[in-house]
């Protein structure tokens, strides 16, 4: 009814489910952003729901499909929309489009089984039978346009993720009980993995942290999320250092974030981690705690080493660390200054003029 009675340009996302992080950042976040917008009137369907849109097609400025893979309904679909000349943007969040990145990517979270190696072939093939038919795309990242336009040759915008409300309302609340608090004597380093294909990405600072932790009796480690241990983590979890704590809703996980001392953000050096996005970084500023990222692309774009986060390189992390446990009381500017950052630069209320122009330069690029 909302695109029926709308006199603004009407914008539809296709979402193929409901899932907890792509949906949020992609999709969600984007409509919280433009409901006071007076030009663009931006909802969501699932693919499961296309019928109830078939009679009010002409209506429709743009459809826009969040990592959409192929399907009888989805192809069908696309058909009626290339008949009425509506055009389609491909919404991609990650290198995981295309067939040929898939080997890297099972090589770069350590994945051999037959079974992985058949569905994310499989999985891979369906985005790109819908990304190749789309006018073109929006993605996250710099990297990733580079990609894409690479690969398809259609023009690429890049919306970066950003927050929602909630969870700014949630970041503030923490802010304000961790003023009240008493200090800890525990020093908590923080590992917020989200989904089992990080496992690599703590190896690069297992050494560092383990010897840390030898060394300094009151550092402990918080692993939020999907993780198998090695066996010098398992050492330490049997001497009750390390808290170990599953999935949780992302409210939630701003508590969990906010609970710890420093949030590290290890990744290797391959092309997938170059297209990923800076979430980690925002999530932890808001609730001022400081981020430690590894020195890519994308990281080192936003934190300025020193001044609203660290940056690492494979072999600092060990001095990094180490310097932000040994100076804690003196770390109030950096956090103030990422979180100013963060919010200036994430902030919903300031994603509004930002998605209008984005939705006006593919309209005007792409003839709607």
């Amino acid at each position: 009814s909302g695109i029926i009675n709308s006199k603004k340009k009407n914008i539809v996302y296709i979402k193929d489910v409901f899932d907890n992080s792509t949906f949020r950042y992609r999709t969600y976040n984007v409509m919280e952003a433009m409901e006071d917008s007076d030009k663009y009137y931006v909802t969501c369907f699932l693919i499961k729901e296309l019928y109830s849109i078939y009679n009010i097609l002409d209506k429709i400025s743009l459809v826009i499909l969040q990592r959409a893979k192929w399907s009888f309904e989805l192809e069908s679909f696309i058909r009626i929309l290339n008949a009425k000349n509506i055009r389609i943007i491909y919404d991609m969040d990650d290198l995981i489009y295309h067939t040929k990145y898939v080997p890297k990517y099972l090589n770069s979270v350590g994945d051999y089984r037959e079974f992985a190696i058949d569905s994310f072939f499989a999985l891979s093939k369906r985005y790109e039978m819908i990304a190749s038919i789309s006018d073109g795309f929006i993605v996250t990242t710099e990297a990733l346009r580079r990609h894409i336009e690479n690969d398809f040759k259609k023009p690429v915008w890049v919306l970066s993720n950003f927050l929602n409300r909630e969870q700014e309302e949630e970041s503030e609340k923490i802010c304000k009980i961790k003023k009240e608090q008493a200090v800890d004597e525990k020093f908590v380093i923080g590992y917020f993995s989200g989904s089992n294909s990080h496992q690599r990405d703590l190896e690069i600072v297992e050494s560092a942290i383990v010897r840390l932790m030898d060394k300094y009796d009151d550092i402990y480690l918080r692993i939020v999320g999907f993780m198998n241990l090695s066996d010098n983590f398992e050492r330490l979890k049997k001497e009750e250092r390390l808290i170990f704590d599953k999935f949780v809703p992302y409210q939630e996980l701003q508590y969990k974030i906010g609970e710890v001392d420093i949030n590290i953000i290890p990744l290797p050096k391959h092309e997938f981690n170059e297209c990923k996005s800076e979430l980690k970084y925002f999530e932890a500023s808001i609730v001022d705690t400081i981020s430690v990222a590894t020195n890519n692309e994308v990281y080192s774009s936003i934190i300025e080493d020193g001044v609203d986060g660290y940056l690492c390189g494979e072999m600092d992390w060990y001095e990094k660390l180490e310097y932000i446990y040994l100076n804690r009381d003196k770390m109030d500017k950096i956090r103030e200054n990422a979180k100013i950052k963060c919010y200036n630069k994430y902030g919903n209320e300031n994603m509004r003029d930002m998605i209008t122009t984005l939705y006006d330069e593919i309209i005007e690029s792409i003839g709607v």
